[in-house]
C-alpha cells in the first residue's frame, strides 16, 4: 500500500498589523508610558551626576561639608562624648580640641553657618544615631525670629548647604517639609538641580569638578573637629573710635522670638531627655560695644529658656572686660561678630569649668585610653593640660613636682615651636590654696643650660598664658632659643603692676 507523505509546505498564518503595536486604541497610556521611562532617564542622570559631583558648588572652602564628613569618618572608631551645634558664633567661637584635652573627652562641633535652631535640632538628631553623647552644648544665636518657609535668600542658601552636607537618609527625608517648602525640596536633595546653571555660567568649575572626579583623592588624616579658624587679629582703635561716634551697630531692642524658635527648643529638650543626654545653652559674646540694650535681648532670651531645667552658661552678661578684651574679636562694624582665635580659647575654658562646676556629667576617663592619647597628643592644649610623655624624643620634662619658694612646680617642659626654630618653655604650677591674682604675675626659673660645651645658669621669666585659664594649674610660657636646657634649679613668683 503507497503511503501518502505529508504535505511539508506550512502555511503561514496571517498576522495582523495590531500585533506589533502597543496600545494603539490608548494613547494616554502610550504617552504616560512613555513620560515615565523619560523621567527614569532624566532621574537617573540627576542621580548619577549627584554622585559624581558634577554639580557640586566650590567645596575647599565648605566647612559645613567637612564638619559632617570628618564626624561620620571620627566617630567609625571613636565616641563623641561632647556635642556641640550651632551656627558660626559656635565653630568660631569654641575649640573643641582644647576642651577634649582639658576634660580628657573627645568632642565635636557640628555647626553651619547662617542656620537657625531648626537645623540644630535636626543636626542633631542625626547625629545621636551615630554617637552617644554625654552632654550636649547649643549655642543660642541661632535662637530667633524665623520662619522656615519665608527664609531670605541667604538664610535659604545656607539653609540647603547644611542640608546637604548631612548624610543620614531617612532623618534627612523626614526633615525635608519642616525646613523648606514644596518647591524647594528638588533644590535641596540635589546639587544638580541647584547648579544646573553652571552649564552656562560656572563652566570653570564645571570642567574643575569633572578633573577632580578623575583625580585620586587623598584622605585628610588630620585630626579635625568641627573647628573653623577665621579671626587671628582683634578689634582695632579706629572700630573703638567708631563704636564711640557711632554707637553700637546692635541693639537688644531689635532682638525677637517667634513660634519656631519655642518650638524647636521644646525638641530638643525633649529629645535629649528621651536619649538621656544632659543638655545645656551656651552664649558666646561679642564685644560689649558691639550691641545696646541687651538686657531687653538677655530678658527675652531668660523668659524662653527659663521655662526648662537645663543650665544656661551667658558669657554676655555680664560681661567681663578684663577677660573679653578687643583682641578677643573680629574688626568688624557688622551686625554678625565673631571670636577670634584667642577669644574662642577664652571661652573654651569658662566651658570647661562651667560643665565641671554646673553639671551632673560622668565622663569616661579618656585620658587613660591609648585611642585618645594617639588621637590628641600633640595637639592644640594638650601640653597645657596633660603631662609630656616619658617616650616622647621631640619634648622633655625638665622638671616635677618640686617644691620652691612656697610653691609648687608640677612640671615644666621644653617643647618643640611648630612655627619656628625656636623652643617653648612651658611651666605649670599648683595654684590651689594661693590667693593670687595671676593675670599680675610672671615666673621665674633659674635654669642650667649647654652653651658651647660649658654648663651656664641663667634666669628666665615666663609669661601667665590668659588663654589657658585651668581652674587648679596656672600655665606660664616663654618661646626660648634653640639651646639645651639641662635643669630647673628653682623659681620663683613675681607679682608687678600693668
Amino acid at each position: 500500500m503507497k503511503k501518502i507523505k505529508p504535505n511539508k509546505e506550512k502555511t503561514k498564518p496571517k498576522i495582523e498589523e495590531s500585533r506589533y503595536m502597543v496600545f494603539p486604541d490608548k494613547p494616554i497610556l502610550h504617552l504616560t508610558i512613555k513620560m515615565f521611562i523619560l523621567l527614569v532617564i532624566i532621574g537617573s542622570f540627576i542621580q548619577y551626576s549627584d554622585i559624581k559631583g558634577f554639580f557640586n558648588p566650590d567645596q575647599s572652602n565648605n566647612h559645613t561639608k567637612k564638619k559632617w564628613d570628618a564626624f561620620y569618618e571620627f566617630t567609625k572608631d571613636n565616641n563623641v562624648d561632647i556635642l556641640l551645634l550651632g551656627n558660626s558664633h559656635l565653630y568660631t567661637g569654641i575649640n573643641p580640641k582644647n576642651l577634649s584635652a582639658a576634660l580628657g573627652v573627645n568632642s565635636f562641633i557640628l555647626a553651619s553657618p547662617g542656620t537657625n535652631i531648626s537645623d540644630t535640632y535636626f543636626s542633631l538628631k542625626e547625629a545621636l544615631k551615630k554617637t552617644e553623647a554625654k552632654l550636649v552644648v547649643i549655642e543660642t544665636f541661632g535662637i530667633n525670629n524665623f520662619n522656615p518657609y519665608h527664609l531670605n535668600k541667604g538664610s535659604l542658601s545656607d539653609q540647603l548647604k547644611s542640608f546637604y552636607a548631612r548624610k543620614d537618609f531617612l532623618t534627612k527625608l523626614a526633615s525635608t517639609p519642616f525646613l523648606f517648602t514644596s518647591d524647594n525640596y528638588p533644590y535641596a536633595w540635589s546639587n544638580t538641580i541647584r547648579n544646573h546653571d553652571y552649564l552656562f555660567q560656572d563652566t570653570t568649575q564645571l570642567a574643575k569638578n569633572r578633573f577632580l572626579m578623575k583625580a585620586e583623592k587623598k584622605k585628610n588624616k588630620k585630626l579635625y573637629l568641627g573647628r573653623y579658624v577665621r579671626f587671628q587679629k582683634g578689634i582695632d582703635n579706629k572700630l573703638i573710635s567708631k563704636y564711640d561716634s557711632l554707637g553700637a551697630p546692635v541693639s537688644g531692642n531689635d532682638y525677637m522670638l517667634g513660634h519656631y524658635s519655642e518650638k524647636y527648643i521644646d525638641k530638643i529638650v525633649e529629645l535629649c531627655k528621651q536619649e538621656k543626654v544632659e543638655l545645656i545653652f551656651l552664649t558666646l559674646p561679642m564685644y560689649y560695644k558691639h550691641i545696646s540694650n541687651f538686657e531687653v535681648w538677655n530678658k527675652k532670651l531668660q523668659n524662653l529658656l527659663g521655662k526648662y531645667p537645663n543650665k544656661w552658661l551667658n558669657l554676655q552678661m555680664p560681661y567681663d572686660t578684663l577677660k573679653y578684651t578687643p583682641k578677643c574679636f573680629e574688626n568688624t562694624y557688622k551686625e554678625n561678630q565673631h571670636m577670634t582665635y584667642s577669644g574662642s580659647l577664652i571661652a573654651t575654658y569658662q566651658l570647661v569649668d562651667f560643665i565641671k562646676t554646673e553639671t551632673s556629667v560622668q565622663f569616661p576617663n579618656r585620658k587613660s585610653e591609648k585611642k585618645w592619647t594617639n588621637n590628641f597628643y600633640g595637639q592644640e592644649g594638650y601640653f597645657e593640660n596633660n603631662p609630656v610623655s616619658k617616650n616622647d624624643k621631640t619634648n622633655k620634662i625638665l622638671c616635677k613636682n618640686m617644691h620652691t619658694n612656697g610653691f609648687i612646680l608640677k612640671e615644666v617642659s621644653l617643647l618643640k615651636n611648630k612655627n619656628s626654630k625656636n623652643k617653648i618653655l612651658i611651666a605649670k604650677i599648683d595654684k590651689r590654696n594661693r590667693n593670687l591674682d595671676y593675670r599680675k604675675t610672671k615666673l621665674r626659673l633659674a635654669i642650667s643650660y649647654i652653651d658651647k660645651n660649658e654648663t651656664k645658669v641663667a634666669s628666665v621669666d615666663l609669661q601667665y598664658d590668659i588663654f589657658h585659664e585651668l581652674s587648679n594649674v596656672a600655665v606660664f610660657k616663654v618661646k626660648t632659643p634653640d639651646i639645651e636646657i639641662t635643669q630647673v634649679k628653682g623659681g620663683a613668683i613675681l607679682s608687678y603692676k600693668y
